[in-house]
């Protein structure tokens, strides 16, 4: 166990409470993978974690505080049970002095596992076994914990997908059961889930679940044959969807200039010039286009950016004066020929050929 992980554990126990890592770490180090993401349960009071460690930030209002060091991000909580579920949330919420009873609330047993600051494993609910046999199982019985909270329907999945694991028979039944109650989600939870699928590169096993489930015309996405990118721009690019999910408007824009750059017969430098080297690089991932192919095109333009041209835009109308729509062609057609070679980015050459008077607009 990571000594500095170790020494918190051990500072609550010092203060006479119980101290487990809980969840995704324990799951991601059994599997060898690595995380940063560290959940620690107890039955430390908020009050007396606040007082152990002080200044820490509260989290969602059930008991969670937050610590980050520079290689570690805590989420230190009291055990608890939850009740009667009203919209994803309990509508009670009790503190408890028993680990047992705050694993129980837990949607999958690879997430209930434990360990503590020995690095002794504990495991009520036979997590490790599903983990070796690669099993998503809920704790308890499916259909109550769905029910509970639908979200679970896409994080199956969603674990499913990313650690190559299968969805346990029962679980299954219960999600083409109850498959319509993701609609009770927010599209920004929804997409939440999307985007860990899709940035995976095993994601069509995230798609083919979807799929199978009737999930994917649910929630209105039409995915074709994705060509996979790390890029979740380029991914969403490739989807065709009629949900009005929420993109921030940069993510709309990236999105809307990598399907531009997708739907050109080729890249060129005049495309890399006008939408930059990153989306069209995300772009000819997709195409298929060998990367090597567009990074040796950029480091032979003779100008990347605007910045780049040997004269400005105010030179340019005082040398033909020409009106502001007209000098803009102009200025189109003077980087195009730079770009091709055609025209050299000098000034003498830029102001030659500006005075020849040339009818190209």
């Amino acid at each position: 166990m990571n000594s500095e992980i170790k020494k918190v554990l051990k500072k609550i126990e010092q203060n006479g409470f119980e101290s487990y890592i809980v969840g995704g770490f324990v799951r991601d180090t059994l599997l060898c993978r690595a995380t940063n993401d560290v959940d620690i349960a107890t039955n430390a009071l908020p009050r007396d974690i606040l007082s152990i460690f002080g200044g820490l930030k509260e989290l969602g209002g059930y008991g969670t505080l937050n610590m980050k060091t520079s290689h570690f991000n805590y989420d230190i909580t009291t055990y608890r049970q939850e009740k009667e579920y009203v919209a994803r949330k309990p509508k009670k919420v009790e503190y408890t002095n028993n680990l047992l009873t705050d694993l129980e609330r837990r949607d999958f047993t690879i997430n209930a596992i434990c360990m503590n600051a020995k690095g002794k494993i504990l495991d009520p609910f036979n997590g490790v076994k599903d983990l070796e046999e690669k099993i998503i199982r809920t704790i308890g019985e499916a259909k109550v914990r769905l029910q509970e909270d639908p979200l679970r329907i896409l994080r199956a999945i969603r674990f499913a997908c990313v650690l190559n694991f299968e969805l346990e028979d029962s679980l299954q039944m219960a999600i083409e059961n109850q498959k319509n109650e993701i609609l009770k989600l927010s599209n920004f939870r929804i997409k939440q889930e999307l985007d860990k699928i899709l940035i995976h590169p095993n994601f069509q096993k995230g798609l083919a679940l979807l799929e199978k489930f009737g999930i994917l015309e649910i929630l209105e996405i039409y995915p074709a044959n994705i060509n996979y990118v790390r890029d979740l721009n380029g991914m969403w690019a490739q989807i065709v969807t009629t949900r009005n999910f929420e993109f921030s408007r940069l993510e709309k824009k990236q999105i809307n200039i990598i399907q531009e750059i997708i739907a050109l017969e080729k890249i060129t430098p005049i495309t890399i010039f006008d939408y930059g080297l990153y989306p069209c690089l995300v772009a000819s991932k997709i195409k298929q286009i060998p990367e090597v192919e567009i990074t040796k095109m950029y480091k032979k333009m003779p100008i990347k950016e605007l910045t780049d041209l040997n004269i400005t835009f105010e030179e340019m109308k005082q040398i033909t004066s020409l009106n502001q729509e007209k000098t803009k062609k102009m200025q189109k057609i003077l980087i195009e020929k730079i770009l091709l070679h055609q025209l050299k980015n000098k000034k003498d050459h830029i102001i030659k050929f500006l005075k020849e008077g040339n009818n190209e607009i």
